[in-house]
């Protein structure tokens, strides 16, 4: 080959890289579009149809800048302009509304916070920082709402594949641990009003928000929101189930907040426990990568397998149950030994 021939072929070749840049750039700005275009109240304003001159007398924006606002929107699927104006896409409508599982506001500040987060994954070499702010923006994105679109879920996927979950609330109180915004527990107590419950939640601020979910559900009666480290609850021998939220708890917590949870169980009461972040395929890779070095960042393990969260319950004291395939993943059902 030349030496012509080798600077067009790394002409080419940065070419490709360039490309790969600029659909970056395209996300970030688009992202960073719905996101200031989300603070100034717009995504709830085009719920309903709205013209271009309403939409500039709201903004206060020049004419020209708002439709080249809206076509942006519309090229990124995000409006759909119809006779009767601009509005949300029906997607993005059902992102936007109350009773969304996670919503448009959830998602788009927790891309905010994990764009800081990633930053500084690549500029200090500590700990990535967590703020009682941070975790609750977390704790909103992940952890999800008790509406009906999640009673539908849970009662028409998740619980005919994991009956076992809803026979033993049934029977006996169910203990959260590491119950986030407790969506989980707050979608089950809307569907069985036998449940009984505790929410064990180590930040304030997540407990604040929980506390105000289940009173706003009317559960407050049902569901004891407790404020503490897992490892120091010390009640015994009481409840039937209960579910721990592993994927946010250290390694050096982890046997010691097990331990705490067999001890809890009366025997034969049932644990659940969620795999998260199996290994993807191709297409999904890229966006895992980036998740792994946050949540490492955190200092909590990533991507847990159900045989190695088995072993991880088996190690203190329980013993398998099954590991259920399930429209949420695969979840470890384990048992306190009878």
């Amino acid at each position: 080959m030349s030496n012509q021939d080798d600077q067009l072929a790394r002409f080419a070749l940065a070419g490709q890289a360039r490309d790969v840049v600029k659909a970056w750039v395209d996300s970030a700005q688009i992202l960073s579009l719905v996101t200031a275009l989300r603070d100034k109240g717009w995504t709830t304003y085009l719920t309903e149809p709205r013209t271009l001159d309403e939409l500039a007398a709201y903004s206060g924006l020049p004419a020209q800048r708002v439709s080249d606002i809206v076509s942006a929107l519309a090229a990124h699927g995000v409006v759909q302009e119809r006779d009767s104006g601009v509005q949300l896409t029906d997607s993005f409508a059902a992102l936007a509304a109350d009773d969304a599982y996670i919503g448009l506001d959830d998602a788009l500040d927790q891309a905010e916070l994990l764009t800081r987060l990633i930053r500084t994954a690549a500029t200090d070499s500590g700990p990535l920082p967590l703020t009682e702010a941070d975790a609750l923006v977390t704790a909103r994105a992940t952890g999800g709402k008790a509406t009906p679109v999640t009673a539908a879920l849970y009662d028409r996927l998740f619980l005919p594949q994991i009956p076992e979950l809803g026979e033993a609330i049934r029977r006996d109180r169910f203990i959260d641990v590491g119950c986030g915004v407790a969506g989980a527990t707050t979608t089950l107590a809307g569907l069985f009003p036998e449940l009984r419950g505790t929410a064990i939640e180590l930040i304030p601020a997540v407990a604040a928000e929980t506390r105000r979910r289940i009173a706003a559900l009317g559960v407050g009666d049902r569901v004891d929101v407790r404020v503490l480290d897992a490892r120091d609850f010390d009640e015994k021998d009481v409840f039937g189930s209960a579910f721990w939220a592993q994927p946010f708890f250290p390694e050096p917590t982890r046997a010691a907040t097990l331990e705490m949870i067999l001890q809890a169980l009366k025997p034969g009461g049932i644990l659940f426990i969620q795999e998260m972040e199996p290994v993807p395929d191709e297409a999904g890779l890229p966006s895992y990568t980036l998740r792994r070095l946050i949540a490492q960042g955190w200092g909590v393990p990533f991507g847990r397998t159900a045989e190695q969260l088995t072993e991880e319950a088996v190690a203190v004291g329980f013993e398998l149950v099954r590991v259920a395939q399930t429209d949420f993943g695969r979840m470890v059902l384990v048992r306190r030994p009878i």
